[in-house]
């Protein structure tokens, strides 16, 4: 091939990245459903609220400890190996956690459920460099985005509604949840593939620490994570104790409150595809970090000041616009200059530990807030105000590599 030919992407690549990033946001789901099942959960381990932060927290502990660690060892394997085996041990994890007969046992199932989530990331930082050019990235990301919203979304939706059929039991609903990771592994492993993508051969592949100090020494990385950080400590917050708070604050069903986060989450899911590309065609994707940095803190604060439902459908259609952010700020690895494969995956994973850095401190921050306001809606109320981090990000991130790299 000489210099001058054009680099070719099988049709095939779209097949690949969404069988991925369906089996990748399904660990999304079992982490964000949490919130519905803490409740019964709750009640036959008697956790206090500090216990149900621990929970809520803790499956995003290894993330935060193991992620650039795991992803500097993980790059080195095949994506289709690293996948089947990150969705082989979470599988494990779920029974592990069905069965937990007291409350470590069923934290030790979440941790290691986080790490296998962690774990998986570098696959698809690898994956999209495989398959699709650059121009490509920001609609991949979306793409991420729709699966997250309905998956996700579907997953709240239907959480409850399976917990009531079991009979309230939250141990069958985690094993019905395992016996679907088993199906996800399967479909994986019959049509999940890899490529070799022609623009990286000749590139010489950076070795031990050079990998990392490539991969974290962009100062466009950490400004991306402090923006995710902030925004996921309201969200994990929010799904690990917004059903709580409506449920005794103003005796509002699972069912409900499940659906309010549902439609959010599968709003933010479809529109961030198209708040995306607006953006990126625009050039203006500080702008739109800014303004849906403010709707997102206007927003969570008004899901908890009244029971008015259609008020709360409202604010959650536009709560879930504000979240419409991800694929903007998680193209940011992807466009950092001069990065190669193996830095690509580190930087990647660095993303996703942040958001973790986020879903992990929200919960755990919230329970001791309650503990020490004697008010769940006082604690949700104060940890809003932490998404003002993407305010910050949109004033301060460089989207000129990102309109420019075709």
């Amino acid at each position: 091939m000489t210099p001058q030919s054009p680099i070719t992407y099988s049709r095939y690549r779209w097949t690949v990245i969404s069988i991925w990033l369906f089996s990748s946001v399904s660990s999304f789901m079992v982490l964000n459903t949490l919130g519905i099942l803490l409740p019964a959960i709750s009640a036959e381990l008697s956790l206090s609220p500090s216990q149900q932060g621990l929970l809520g927290s803790a499956s995003h502990w290894g993330n935060i400890a193991l992620a650039i660690p795991l992803s500097w060892a993980t790059s080195r394997l095949s994506p289709k190996l690293l996948t089947a085996a990150t969705i082989t041990l979470a599988t494990f994890c779920l029974f592990l956690q069905a069965w937990a007969p007291v409350f470590f046992v069923l934290l030790i199932g979440r941790l290691l459920f986080g790490v296998a989530n962690i774990a998986q990331q570098p696959a698809r930082a690898l994956l999209t460099r495989q398959w699709f050019p650059p121009k490509e990235v920001i609609f991949v990301n979306g793409l991420s985005n729709v699966f997250f919203g309905l998956v996700v979304g579907g997953g709240l939706v239907l959480a409850p509604v399976i917990l009531s059929m079991v009979g309230g039991d939250w141990r069958t609903t985690l094993q019905i949840f395992g016996f679907y990771f088993a199906g996800i592994t399967i479909l994986w492993l019959i049509l999940g593939k890899t490529r070799t993508n022609e623009a990286d051969q000749g590139v010489v592949a950076p070795q031990g620490w050079a990998v990392i100090k490539g991969a974290l020494g962009h100062r466009d990385l950490w400004i991306g994570g402090m923006g995710f950080a902030g925004a996921t400590a309201a969200f994990g917050a929010f799904l690990a104790f917004y059903p709580t708070l409506m449920l005794e604050e103003y005796d509002i069903s699972l069912q409900i409150s499940g659906g309010i986060l549902a439609l959010g989450v599968i709003v933010g899911g479809i529109g961030g595809l198209a708040i995306a590309w607006a953006a990126s065609t625009t050039g203006r994707e500080g702008n739109f970090l800014q303004v849906l940095g403010i709707l997102m803190i206007v927003t969570n604060i008004g899901m908890i000041i009244t029971a008015s439902l259609p008020f709360l459908f409202v604010v959650s259609f536009l709560n879930g616009v504000a979240w419409a952010f991800f694929p903007i700020l998680v193209t940011v690895p992807f466009h950092l200059p001069g990065i190669r494969p193996r830095e690509l995956a580190v930087a990647f994973s660095f993303t996703m530990m942040s958001t973790s850095v986020g879903t992990s401190l929200g919960p755990l921050f919230t329970g001791f807030l309650q503990e020490g306001f004697d008010s769940l809606k006082v604690a949700l109320f104060i940890i809003s105000f932490t998404s003002v981090s993407l305010i910050i990000a949109g004033s301060t991130l460089r989207f000129r590599s990102q309109r420019t790299d075709d």
